[in-house]
């Protein structure tokens, strides 16, 4: 086994998201009454992440796939 792993967001990123995350909801229920305007910047921002991390992963079995496929041609 390798010692890879996926990149992963700084916490202070996420802190940062979350906190303006919070504003938004707080903006959409009390000044725009409206729940659905405050879910959506979330869903975008947690499908986004999503496609990050199976954009990751594709890379890593790729990666992986190209090492082997090297390994072999030297046997």
């Amino acid at each position: 086994m390798s010692g890879w792993s996926p990149p992963t967001l700084p916490r202070e990123l996420l802190a940062a998201f979350g906190a303006a995350y919070v504003l938004v909801i707080a903006y959409a229920l009390l000044i725009q009454r409206a729940l659905l305007l405050g879910l959506l910047p979330g869903v975008l921002l947690v499908g986004a992440y999503l496609l990050w991390r199976v954009a990751a992963a594709v890379e890593a079995i790729a990666d992986g796939v190209q090492r082997i496929a090297e390994q072999m041609e030297r046997e």
